[in-house]
């Protein structure tokens, strides 16, 4: 039997409260090593560009706690307002993200692979860009909008995600996870389940294998040892 209808709006922002919460926690977490608690780990000094980056990003996750909470609060007058500094906020991170990736492949800063981490920050971004872009579009339905702007927000954490400490195995379960968490929440409490939202989550998860194809294939070999040197 469905709930109530009254008491679907409670619960719902108490989902996606709980789930930016949960987003926060994760960035904080997954760069506690490197960055908010690097002094207790010992981790290597960073240059100011590191630090920029890290403040610019805990920035965004911040806003958009504030956003959702605003939501929870009843205040989608204020929420709107102050859409527009997301907007471009969004913007510039998105072109401060891909200067940044290029920077950390450039210097070698990163222990990973170059091919791998250039691909993976190029796609997080454009995943990012892509569902951001659409949920501004559709700003005027509200139930599209947030559940773009859940998995936008989602595709910015997966760094964060690939820095848990969590086997290696079981990061890509735990993106996975994530990315199912709305659908989930819409098949149990709203009894329906959004076109978007599906084909937003199968863009996130068949981007995963697809990284690793393009990493390691040599037009992109080339391509980054172009850009490094």
């Amino acid at each position: 039997m469905s709930l109530p209808l009254r008491k679907l709006p409670a619960r719902e922002h108490l989902f996606y409260s709980g789930l930016a919460f949960a987003y926060a926690l994760t960035v904080f977490v997954g760069f506690s090593r490197t960055f908010y608690l690097k002094s207790l780990f010992g981790t290597p000094h960073l240059s100011w560009i590191f630090h920029l980056h890290g403040v610019v990003f805990s920035a965004w996750t911040l806003f958009f706690v504030f956003q959702t909470a605003l939501v929870a609060a009843g205040r989608t007058n204020v929420h709107r307002r102050i859409g527009w500094i997301g907007a471009i906020f969004a913007a510039s991170i998105i072109v401060f993200g891909a200067l940044f990736a290029t920077h950390a492949v450039r210097s070698g800063h990163s222990t990973r692979s170059r091919p791998g981490l250039l691909i993976n920050s190029l796609v997080d971004l454009v995943l990012f860009g892509l569902f951001f872009g659409l949920a501004l579009l559709l700003r005027h339905r509200p139930a599209i909008h947030k559940r773009l702007m859940v998995l936008a927000m989602l595709c910015l954490i997966i760094p964060a995600i690939g820095r848990l400490p969590i086997p290696a195995a079981l990061i890509g379960w735990t993106i996975f996870a994530f990315s199912l968490a709305g659908l989930i929440y819409d098949a149990l409490s709203v009894r329906r389940i959004y076109l978007t939202n599906v084909i937003c989550v199968l863009l996130i998860n068949l981007c995963s294998p697809l990284r690793f194809i393009i990493a390691g294939s040599q037009t992109w070999l080339k391509f980054t040892e172009w850009l490094t040197h």
